[in-house]
């Protein structure tokens, strides 16, 4: 295989994982990028007086990292290091902004720019114990598969509003409708409210035809009953302790669903 090939082929890819959709002042711009919450990185551009451009993140970085408990200009720390990402792609931190400007024939390195410094910043959440970390739903997927339930990590899901979601798993098959998975193990207890704020906004934007299940770690945590209430509200709610119980819901989706 030749360099040439090799850089084509990613570059192929990468431009198909990008997104373009109008809103009010300009472009959306959806990229491949992930925050924490697996939600994708999303820039705008906005064509300025005297033919300038401008992309921006309109400030929802910092807003991601504050609804993981991570607040980023109230610690001297972690603002020297949003000022270095920023100073490193000559971006500028405007009222919890990142942007930067352009001229027009720019505006691709000016969105790349922008999207890498919150890419970067939204980094600053493993600065904190207050981010949900992988090892649960990888723990989930493995007791799935040796069970021989298929399944598919991380899946995009688009809501009804056009937001796009990464959830844990999605029990593979053919008929509708079809199972969604978020495991739920937050790092520490203080974090809970944001994960389970998370996990309802995305089930409340994807349609109700989907069958929806909410796995708790009940092992390492103990859930507040009014997380446990809401939760329950807008999805099946099953609990890490009783895994004889989830695996039965997941395994009925399973059969009903074209599988072994």
């Amino acid at each position: 295989m030749q360099c040439e090939q090799v850089v084509e082929r990613a570059i192929g890819e990468l431009k198909g994982a990008f997104r373009c959709v109008p809103y009010e002042r300009g472009l959306c711009i959806v990229t491949p990028y992930l925050y924490p919450d697996n939600d994708l990185v999303e820039v705008f551009v906005e064509e300025l007086a005297g033919g300038r451009v401008r992309v921006t993140d309109l400030g929802e970085t910092l807003r991601h990292l504050a609804s993981q408990g991570v607040d980023v200009l109230d610690s001297p720390k972690r603002r020297f290091m949003l000022e270095q990402i920023a100073k490193r792609l000559h971006v500028v931190v405007a009222g919890g902004r990142l942007e930067k400007e352009g001229d027009p024939h720019e505006v691709g390195s000016v969105l790349l720019d922008v999207a890498a410094a919150a890419h970067s910043t939204a980094g600053l959440a493993y600065t904190s114990k207050a981010y949900e970390p992988a090892e649960f739903p990888e723990e989930v997927s493995a007791f799935l598969r040796q069970r021989g339930i298929d399944h598919e990590q991380r899946p995009r899901i688009k809501g009804m509003s056009g937001k796009e979601y990464r959830l844990s798993l999605r029990i593979v098959g053919v008929s509708r409708p079809e199972t969604l998975v978020e495991a739920l193990s937050p790092s520490q207890e203080a974090a809970m409210s944001a994960v389970v704020n998370r996990v309802v906004r995305e089930w409340v934007d994807i349609d109700g035809q989907r069958h929806k299940i909410s796995l708790l770690n009940d092992i390492d945590f103990r859930w507040r009953p009014e997380d446990v209430s809401i939760l329950g509200r807008w999805s099946d709610l099953h609990r890490w302790s009783e895994k004889d119980a989830f695996l039965l819901s997941v395994q009925e989706a399973h059969d009903e669903r074209g599988g072994n």
